[in-house]
């Protein structure tokens, strides 16, 4: 994708055509032999103009990979509560895919704690409201009690999603949404919003 001669992209044009770039020159030669110059030839645009938006190609990576992965939710959510949580994991275990554990790997050597801290912030969050949607839905149809869901229980799903991910679909091995939602995640949020019992 390139600029049309004289015309000056707005700055959303121009972060588009950069996240596009950088998603395309990963797919073509991974992580490894992304760089700030094939970003640019790619984008039509030029290696200043990322080195001011972007401190490293760790971060132009999350900036792209981030939105494209985490930017809608990986499945629809119609019920029951099951169903959806299955289709939620195994969504998004589809949308990273082998190659997203392999850029997330990459990544994530060549960051500071505080980006650690700030993605990890961006994905709970984000996870945390596609969850919600699905248990608010399963709570009006009676399938969860009305108890509201911590913050700490929210965590642990991600946490079981991001060991899912790296370690089991990252290793080669078949996922188990199914198994997870069974034995974990289902019981985890029929006991935490269990109306508390009158003595």
């Amino acid at each position: 994708m390139t600029a049309q001669p004289g015309r000056r992209r707005r700055a959303d044009e121009l972060r588009d055509a950069i996240r596009g770039a950088v998603l395309a020159e990963l797919d073509e030669r991974g992580y490894q032999g992304l760089t700030f110059e094939g970003v640019a030839r790619r984008a039509g645009t030029s290696k200043p103009v990322l080195y001011r938006r972007y401190s490293s190609r760790a971060e132009m990576t999350i900036d792209a990979f981030l939105p494209s992965r985490m930017g809608r939710p990986p499945a629809t959510s119609n019920g029951p509560l099951r169903s959806d949580l299955i289709a939620l994991l195994d969504g998004l275990l589809a949308r990273v895919g082998p190659d997203g554990v392999r850029i997330f790997r990459g990544v994530i050597g060549e960051v500071e704690d505080a980006t650690v801290a700030r993605v990890a912030a961006q994905v709970l969050a984000q996870f945390a409201e596609w969850l919600t949607d699905i248990t608010d839905r399963a709570r009006a149809a009676g399938e969860l009690g009305p108890g509201t869901i911590p913050p700490r229980v929210n965590e642990a799903i991600v946490a079981l999603a991001r060991n899912e991910i790296l370690f089991v679909l990252g290793a080669g091995r078949p996922h188990d949404s199914e198994g997870l939602v069974d034995d974990v995640i289902l019981p985890l949020l029929r006991t935490t919003t269990r109306a508390p019992e009158i003595s």
